[in-house]
């Protein structure tokens, strides 16, 4: 058995970079000794049950003092900070291991690693559109980032010398206009083995929306297109399911729902509750601009849902690239959701994605079959990505 140690900030976060990190630690875990190191202390039977996922048998270790003392007094505030040491500390105990996986973008571990960039760091301040950049990142010429990339350590040739894997075609695209080497694009795990979609005829005439409740999935907007919707004359309502990762923002949210019978913030559900909402609501939608992949997205598809989504970044690829299912604002979406919605039955299931199209793309099995190649790839010393683009 090798030593291999998985990279992963917090666990307990439950996004979509969670389920990432839930589905390596069980691809690999049969085959290898895995140790994972993070800044938290997660619930591993609570990440099972939540991700749908079977991990028992790995080795949790806090990556030093400093990072997860940051990250429980300040949360996110320093994310990027945090990133720093976490990828400093991995480096730093290498030789313990045979391969390190970091399954939470580039970090700046110089021996022999894979990295699944779910969007870049961008340590190096390359990208053209940085305002694309979803998550706190470092800014051009400031004290944090230089302080970030001093601690992290990354520069072109460690980032070119690793087996670099992507989400999506679109962060692909990024990735190399960051650093100038293209990524290996290998799908997230999408979870339909729970999905038993009802009839369209049995199905309710409302949304449903998954992912953490926070600033950039863009819930007050949805909730403006769902009062666009009922304005036309659809009388339909908004259910919001995920965990609350923002307070201030959630509650906004909740003052938005207060006078709304047809918005109901439900928050975190059990799993098997969400994918009743999915299967049983013949819409879903998602707010988030620029998103790298979208998992929740490519579940709604699996549960039979019709997703309407933001016309930029990854997500595009899940609706089959269907201009009546993006949307470019608030007012785009309640025009293409009229659209929709006043056509026929017969014409709305032929929008949907079929389930099984779903399962072979972006199924679980796919996912970890990929990264077990990936993995003995690198174990075996054999290239995994293709060398940097000129």
């Amino acid at each position: 058995m090798s030593e291999i140690a998985v990279v992963h900030m917090d666990l307990m976060s439950k996004g979509g970079g969670e389920a990432v990190a839930m589905n390596v630690l069980e691809a690999l875990e049969d085959d290898h000794d895995v140790t994972l190191l993070t800044l938290t202390d997660p619930d591993i039977d609570e990440l099972n049950d939540y991700f749908n996922t079977d991990v028992t048998d790995v080795t949790i270790r806090r990556a030093g003092h400093l990072a997860p003392k940051l990250h429980e007094t300040y949360g996110l505030k320093y994310y990027i900070l945090q990133n720093a040491l976490l990828g400093r500390y991995a480096r730093n105990h290498a030789d313990e291991f045979d391969l390190l996986v970091s399954t939470i973008n580039e970090l700046g571990l110089e021996s022999n690693s894979v990295q699944y960039i779910h969007f870049p760091f961008d340590w190096t301040v390359s990208l053209d559109n940085r305002e694309h950049i979803f998550h706190p990142t470092v800014e051009d010429d400031s004290a944090y980032e230089r302080l970030c990339t001093r601690v992290a350590g990354v520069d072109l040739a460690d980032i070119r010398s690793n087996a670099l894997l992507a989400n999506s075609e679109w962060t692909a695209d990024v990735v190399e206009d960051a650093y100038g080497t293209r990524p290996r694009v290998v799908y997230p795990p999408v979870d339909t083995s729970e999905f038993d979609p009802d009839t369209w005829d049995e199905r309710e005439r409302g949304f449903v929306t998954v992912g953490r409740i926070e600033r950039s999935k863009r819930i007050r907007e949805l909730i403006e297109i769902v009062d666009g919707a009922r304005e036309r004359g659809h009388g339909v309502h908004l259910h919001v399911i995920g965990p609350t990762v923002d307070e201030e923002y959630r509650a906004e949210v909740d003052a938005m729902a207060a006078d709304r019978p047809y918005v109901d913030i439900e928050g975190e559900i059990d799993r098997s509750e969400l994918v009743d909402r999915v299967c049983s609501h013949r819409y879903g939608i998602h707010g988030k601009e620029y998103e790298h992949f979208g998992m929740a997205v490519a579940e709604l598809a699996a549960g039979g849902a019709i997703p309407f989504v933001p016309a930029n970044g990854g997500q595009h690829v899940i609706v089959d690239d269907r201009d009546e299912l993006q949307y470019d604002s608030v007012a785009d979406a309640v025009e293409k959701i009229d659209c929709v919605l006043s056509e026929s039955s017969a014409r709305q299931r032929d929008l949907r994605v079929p389930p099984e199209t779903i399962r072979r793309q972006f199924g679980r099995e796919r996912f970890k079959d990929e990264i077990r190649t990936v993995v003995a790839e690198r174990l075996n010393g054999r290239e995994t990505v293709t060398p940097p683009t000129v």
